[in-house]
Parts: C-alpha cells; structure tokens; sequence
C-alpha cells in the first residue's frame, strides 16, 4: 500500500474536501493501493463550515495524527495543501522536504519569489522530489504548450477577478504557454479589470487579463497565443481539469518525477510578487 498524508491549515476546504475520493477514484491508484490514510492539520476548527479536524478525518476515512512530524513519518508520499496561505508552506513542508518523500507543495507555493527559491534548495539538498502547480495547467486545451519544447512568442491569459484567488491560475497558464524568462511587467488597467503586460524581452510579450462581473455565470479562463512558427491557438478551458491534475499527481507520487519545473514555479512566484506591486503603480515598469 502506498499511504499518502495530508498536512493543512486546516482540513475541511475544497482541496482537502475533494482530493481523497478523486484520488481513490483514480484507476491507477487503486491498481498500486494508494491511498490518503493520514491527516494533520495546524488549526482545529475550520473557518469556512466549523468542521473540526476530527469530523473530516471520520468523513473521509482518514487517521489524524498529532503533528507534522509523526504524518510525514508514518507516509510514503505527502500533500502540503493550505491553498489560501502560502505563508505558511515553509513551515509547514520543511519536515517533508527533509525526509526524501515525494511531496506535492498546493498552490500557492509561496508567498514570495525568495521562499520558492529557499522551499526547491531545501529539497534539492535532501533529495527529495518536489512540486507545485495550479491544476489549470494540466487542462486537456494545454496539451499542446505542456508537450511544446519551445515558449510561445506572445499569449494573452484571461481570468476571473478576485486576484488573491485566481492570479496563480492565470499566471500558471500563462507559465505553460511561455515557458521561463519573464523579466518586467506593467500594469496598464486597474480596479475591478485589470491588465497586466508581460515582457519576456526578445520581442517576446504575455498579457494577464482579470475581468470582473456581475453576471453569476462568472468568467471562464481563456488562453490565445502565437507561437514561434506563426501559427496561432485560441482556447477555452472546460471543466475536467481536476481530474487531470489528479492524474499527475498520482504519477508523481507513483513515479517520484516532478510533474513540473521547478524553474516555471520560480518565475511564476516572482510574477505574483512583482504584480501586487505593478496594480499599485499603474503605467510603471517593475523588474521581476
């Protein structure tokens, strides 16, 4: 059996609420006996619903355990989730990342550009296998710039408005489209739309597109990009998206290979960094 453990901030949120029974719905998983068979988290009482830590570890069929060290011990492969607080995956994941154990980090993986640098380090010296995305990335319409050797010459990525929420999955697809080397960016329209210009340098350019309204139905996320040869692709992306980021991760965890570079999260993380500080001076340059 392969005993996968979960370490949060708390337990009963999306991630957590969701990932066990996807992950035992996976048939690869339940081929290899994977499953999620412990829990720890840092807070007791969830904010979202008040479900504390012991009702979702009975919900789910899931053992707590009483602190980080005694999860990542008793796990073979280990899921840092705490999605709505990065600041916390340091403290949280520094235990697993010395342990050599394949571990997935949620996103967002770090508050800043300098701890993602200081979370890969800590990996790397240990040797352990470690990655970090939004599951937007694995969406079937990203295919094609997921298996591309080569960055796209220029995309526009957009998004729903809440930034502190949705900013990591439009930045992480604009990372799949164009790969590594953003340097600067501007934001050229604030409020409650938003655009940022990406430059990559070399006449290589992404714009990062938030839209907010009203309606319930909500905005979709959309790519269009142009790639080096000419050619040109525009996508829509549709639900089953989790799923497939559950594929990858039970590969990872199956596998121990990073299903992502870590030098695309890098970048990402400095995106998200230097664009709090391009929203707030609109029409100035920021190097990332």
């Amino acid at each position: 059996m392969i005993k996968i453990g979960f370490i949060d901030n708390f337990l009963s949120e999306w991630h957590a609420n969701n990932y066990p029974d996807m992950i035992r719905a996976n048939g690869r998983a339940r081929a290899l006996g994977m499953d999620v068979c412990y829990a720890y988290a840092k807070e007791e009482v969830s904010p979202y619903d008040g479900v504390t830590t012991d009702e979702w570890c009975r919900a789910h069929g899931v053992r707590r355990v009483g602190s980080v060290e005694e999860l990542v011990d008793r796990s073979d492969c280990i899921a840092v989730l705490s999605p709505d607080n990065p600041e916390l995956h340091l403290a949280l994941s520094e235990y697993a990342l010395k342990s050599g154990k394949p571990t997935y980090i949620d996103k967002t993986f770090a508050p800043d550009k300098a701890t993602a640098e200081k979370l890969f380090a800590l990996a790397k010296e240990h040797g352990t296998p470690v990655y970090s995305t939004s599951s937007l990335r694995f969406a079937d319409e990203m295919k094609f710039y997921r298996e591309s050797e080569v960055g796209a010459k220029s995309c526009m990525v957009c998004g729903c408005y809440r930034f502190d929420i949705y900013a990591i999955h439009i930045f992480e697809l604009m990372c799949t489209i164009m790969k590594t080397g953003a340097k600067r960016m501007m934001a050229v329209q604030t409020g409650r739309n938003r655009n940022i210009v990406v430059d990559y340098g070399g006449g290589r350019s992404a714009s990062f597109l938030q839209m907010h309204t009203d309606d319930p139905i909500g905005v979709p996320f959309i790519t269009s990009a142009q790639m080096p040869d000419g050619s040109a692709h525009y996508y829509t992306i549709a639900d089953g998206y989790q799923t497939r980021f559950v594929e990858h991760l039970v590969e990872f965890f199956a596998t121990r290979v990073p299903q992502v570079d870590c030098g695309e999260t890098i970048d990402l993380m400095g995106m998200l960094e230097t664009a709090e500080k391009a929203l707030e001076k609109p029409f100035v340059w920021f190097d990332i």
